[in-house]
C-alpha cells in the first residue's frame, strides 16, 4: 500500500514537471516550443533495504558519465530548415542595408529567433523542401552505389529524414550551413554536366604545359578553412581544379588572369593528380605556375 502511494506521488510530480517543461503548444504561429532536459530537475532513487520501501530524494543531482549523453531538443512551429533558408536569404540583404530589419538588435543570432518566423515566406518553405528532396535523392544514390557515408552525410541523412520541426541542438550548425552547401553542390553538379568526367588517369602526372580555359569558381567555407575553388578545362573538356586559401595575399593577381581567361586561354605549367569525387573524375592541380 505504501509503495502504491509513493508511485502515485511520483507520477503526479512528473506530470507537473512535464507541464512546466513544455511551453507554447497552444501559442500563436510565432511561438517556439522548446523542450530541454535542463528544464526538468534531476532525480535520484535509492532502496531502503530494511524497510523495503522506495526512497525518492528530489534534491540530489544525476552524475553524467561516459555512458550518458545529454541532448537539448528544439521543437518549432515551422520547418527548422525553412528558418535556415530565411536567414540565408536575409544575410546579404541585412549586410547591404536593404532589409526591412533596421534595428541591429532585431537581427537574428540563432535559428530559433522570433524574427525569422516573422520574415519567413512561402518561397522559403518551398526551397527547404527542394533542398530536403535533393539530399534525400543524393544519399539514396550513394547508398545504392555502395558508397560509404562520411560522418557528415550520416548526420545529414538523419536530419533530412527526421521530423522537420524537432531537431537536436547538436544538429543546428549543420542546418545553419545547409542552404549554403546546397548552392555549392548544385553549382558543381551543373558545371560537371558540361564537362567530360568519364575518364581514368594516373594518380600523379608529370609536369606538363597545359592550355586551360576557366569554367567557374566557388568560395568554399569549411570548419577550419576558407578557400576558393577555381575550375578550368583542357582542350579535351577534362576538368581541372585549383584551390587557393582565401587569405593568400597574391590571390587578386591570379583572379585577374583567371577572369581574363574567360575570354582568353591560360597557359600553365602544372603537376596534377587524378581525383574521383563522388564518382566524378577530374584532375586536382597540386603545383602550377603561369607560363
Amino acid at each position: 500500500m505504501a509503495n502504491s502511494n509513493i508511485q502515485t506521488q511520483f507520477a503526479a510530480k512528473i506530470g507537473n514537471l512535464a507541464k512546466t517543461a513544455i511551453k507554447g503548444a497552444q501559442g500563436s504561429h510565432n511561438t517556439i516550443n522548446t523542450i530541454t532536459l535542463a528544464n526538468i530537475p534531476p532525480l535520484t532513487t535509492s532502496h531502503q533495504i530494511n524497510s523495503g520501501m522506495l526512497n525518492i530524494d528530489w534534491g540530489d543531482s544525476i552524475t553524467l558519465n561516459n555512458n550518458v549523453k545529454k541532448y537539448e531538443v528544439f521543437e518549432t512551429t515551422e520547418d527548422i530548415l525553412a528558418l535556415s533558408v530565411t536567414w540565408h536569404r536575409l544575410r546579404p540583404l541585412i549586410s547591404h542595408g536593404i532589409s526591412n530589419i533596421i534595428n541591429p538588435s532585431n537581427r537574428p543570432t540563432k535559428l530559433t529567433d522570433e524574427i525569422l518566423f516573422r520574415e519567413m515566406t512561402q518561397e522559403d518553405r518551398n526551397r527547404a523542401e527542394v533542398i530536403r528532396d535533393y539530399y534525400s535523392k543524393k544519399i539514396m544514390m550513394f547508398t545504392l552505389k555502395g558508397q560509404k557515408l562520411s560522418n557528415y552525410r550520416k548526420d545529414l541523412n538523419t536530419f533530412i529524414h527526421g521530423d522537420c520541426k524537432v531537431v537536436k541542438e547538436e544538429m543546428m550548425p549543420l542546418v545553419y550551413r545547409l542552404p549554403e552547401f546546397y548552392e555549392y553542390d548544385v553549382g558543381v553538379d551543373e558545371m560537371f554536366l558540361e564537362l567530360d568526367t568519364k575518364f581514368q588517369g594516373s594518380k600523379i602526372s608529370s609536369p606538363a604545359v597545359k592550355t586551360l580555359t576557366p569554367v567557374k569558381k566557388f568560395i568554399v567555407k569549411r570548419k577550419h578553412r576558407k578557400f576558393v575553388e577555381y575550375w578550368l578545362k583542357d582542350n579535351e573538356n577534362k576538368p581541372y581544379k585549383i584551390e587557393i586559401n582565401s587569405n593568400n595575399e597574391l590571390m587578386h593577381l591570379w583572379d585577374y588572369f583567371y577572369d581574363k581567361g574567360k575570354y582568353h586561354e591560360i597557359t600553365l605549367d602544372v603537376v596534377a593528380k587524378f581525383d574521383d569525387w563522388d564518382s566524378v573524375s577530374h584532375y586536382k592541380v597540386i603545383k602550377w605556375k603561369l607560363v
